[in-house]
């Protein structure tokens, strides 16, 4: 919902730095928008719409096994797969941390890269 809401900057100088990025939006996030889409107010809810919009038009859209947490299957599908994940949850980025994982967050407005779990080393863009 950021990237529609707060478009970010600098997303060339992030592909020049890690290479060409490849978007994928896993099926039970596209299901968390449309629950945020129907529950949220009219603010939350026009921008979980157009997430969703975007998701389809601009996006791939992976399906993922179903797990209790949806933490659970976007941890163990980027292990799998072994890609980074963009999140801005801090439960799913201290997961992803333990397992190597890269993350990519914004803070400030700006994006945030954690290229190293273990020393928690970061490069803001």
């Amino acid at each position: 919902m950021v990237l529609v809401s707060t478009p970010v900057k600098r997303m060339e100088k992030i592909e020049s730095e890690v290479g060409r990025l490849s978007y994928l939006i896993p099926d039970i996030v596209i299901e968390e928008l449309k629950k945020l889409e129907v529950r949220a107010g009219p603010k939350r809810s026009q921008i979980a719409k157009a997430a969703i919009e975007i998701s389809h038009s601009k996006f791939r859209i992976v399906e993922l096994p179903k797990y209790r947490h949806v933490d659970d299957a976007i941890l163990e599908f980027a292990k799998a797969s072994k890609c980074a994940v963009a999140t801005l949850d801090k439960n799913l980025k201290n997961k992803l941390r333990k397992h190597n994982i890269l993350v990519i967050s914004l803070s400030n407005n700006r994006l945030l890269i954690d290229y190293s779990p273990t020393e928690q080393s970061f490069k803001y863009y």
